[in-house]
């Protein structure tokens, strides 16, 4: 009875070791000997730095919609916000469309947001204002 019960414990045995063997294959492609991640499997290409960024801005009072162009380090003001382009890229054409700046505002000589803007996730949009809403438009050049 016992010869029975060993030969399948002996062939899972070989069947699970066999799959741990192919598991860890299969992981140290991605990972070099130092540890380092393969940079292949964390993106295609670098993101491309750009100067300038389309930007919208809604006031909520009126419900009236603008668009302006802001280049890097040039304040635009509007009503009675300033806003300033410190930082924007977009993906390159072998990825996912997307355009994300790094804005800060002021109102009244008073920062009141610093931080990134994503084109395709608006609900990742942190500028809250009583009055406006901020938010970074795709750009024509692709």
């Amino acid at each position: 009875m016992y010869k029975f019960l060993k030969i399948p414990s002996v062939l899972i045995l070989v069947i699970v070791v066999g799959f741990c063997s192919t598991a860890a294959i299969a992981e140290d492609n991605d990972v070099d000997r130092e540890g380092n991640l393969d940079e292949v499997s964390l993106w295609n290409s670098l993101p491309i730095e750009q100067f300038e960024a389309n930007i919208q801005i809604l006031d909520k009072i009126s419900g009236k919609v603008f668009r302006q162009k802001i280049k890097l380090g040039t304040p635009v003001t509007f009503g009675t916000i300033s806003i300033k382009l410190k930082r924007c890229f977009r993906n390159s054409p072998e990825e996912k469309k997307e355009v994300y700046a790094f804005l800060e505002v002021e109102e009244n000589e008073q920062k009141i947001f610093s931080n990134w803007l994503f084109a395709s996730s608006l609900s990742i949009n942190l500028f809250a204002h009583p009055v406006y809403d901020l938010r970074v438009e795709f750009n024509e050049q692709r």
